[in-house]
């Protein structure tokens, strides 16, 4: 947990880094995001939750991007996310440094994105209203502690490979265990709009969980007004204790845009978690406006619907304030 005063202080910090001078081969950028809201429980499971309304923040990031040279460049991010009580906590969210060792391969290291869900996100594009439907189910941590390499397999850069080795720590610096996560994406472009991603990783555990094997597969299609994807996951973790466990799941999403500052979204998961019992899937709808009255400023009215076959379901509306700066 962070203090308001070290909070201030951090932000002082990324400040006096932004307004350093840098040598002249050198740049740095710092700017940041947030995601605020106002909120109204329309339906929810638990009955002290329901009519619940109010504002709320999310997400604050607090970035440094730097460039050092033509082939060493980083980034230091840090996040005060929403599932800190008080709003008072405060984590270094991306620590890396990517060296460009020949042509466009590169290798980086660090608490950085790991090979998995980065290029759904970049199609999904409102990571304001949700997060891809591996990162909502704790498939794969939004980041880890490791190396990563990627580059081109062919000279026109269609297709592209991406590894990782990593702690399988998210962003802990600390590693506590000899057991590590390992990665591998390839992505192919036929065309620029045109995606197609498969991926998947391995890890051991050092406690009653053996293994866990992931198997993913993305198909995107994106333009300036136009962007629809459909993404798809296997995950299959073995227990020494019990028997495994499968969950399965799969996204359809997409957006367009109808006016020069409107756009309409939508999206729909299904989740199978197989081994907690036949008639336990969970469904995500989430559907919504955006308006942008400025190119980094987004005001998205939406409606969030959760449910499960076990249980009513949660229905929430938000009016949501996206900013880049």
């Amino acid at each position: 947990m962070m203090s308001p005063l070290r909070w201030c202080s951090a932000i002082l910090l990324f400040a006096l880094v932004g307004m350093a001078e840098p040598a002249a081969s050198q740049s740095v950028d710092v700017g940041g995001r947030m995601y605020v809201d106002y909120f109204y429980n329309f339906a929810d499971p638990a009955a002290e939750a329901e009519d619940l309304h109010g504002f709320q923040y999310r997400r604050l990031y607090l970035t440094t991007d730097f460039t050092l040279s033509e082939v060493f460049s980083g980034r230091a991010r840090l996040e005060a996310p929403e599932d800190v009580p008080g709003g008072s906590g405060v984590a270094v969210k991306d620590l890396w440094l990517t060296w460009q060792y020949s042509g466009e391969h590169s290798a980086t290291i660090g608490v950085t994105p790991p090979p998995a869900f980065g290029l759904t996100q970049d199609v999904w594009g409102y990571r304001s209203l949700a997060r891809t439907v591996m990162d909502r189910q704790d498939i794969v941590d939004s980041r880890d502690l490791g190396v990563r390499v990627d580059g081109p397999l062919f000279a026109d850069g269609s297709v592209r490979y991406a590894a990782m080795i990593a702690n399988n720590s998210n962003t802990r610096f600390t590693e506590t265990d000899r057991y590590k996560r390992a990665y591998g994406q390839i992505q192919v472009r036929p065309t620029d709009p045109l995606l197609f991603v498969v991926g998947g990783d391995y890890t051991a555990f050092p406690d009653e969980r053996t293994r866990g094997i992931r198997l993913s597969g993305l198909i995107g299609y994106s333009t300036d007004t136009f962007r629809v994807g459909l993404e798809t996951y296997w995950y299959r973790l073995r227990r020494a204790t019990a028997d495994a466990r499968t969950n399965t799941g799969g996204s359809l999403f997409g957006s367009v845009q109808v006016a020069s500052a409107w756009e309409v979204i939508g999206r729909v998961d299904r989740v199978w978690p197989l081994g907690k019992g036949p008639d336990r899937y969970d469904t995500l709808v989430v559907t919504g406006i955006a308006y942008r009255p400025h190119p980094t400023v987004a005001l998205i009215p939406n409606l969030r619907l959760e449910d499960r076959d076990d249980g009513p379901a949660r229905t929430t509306g938000r009016v949501t304030l996206e900013v880049d700066f």
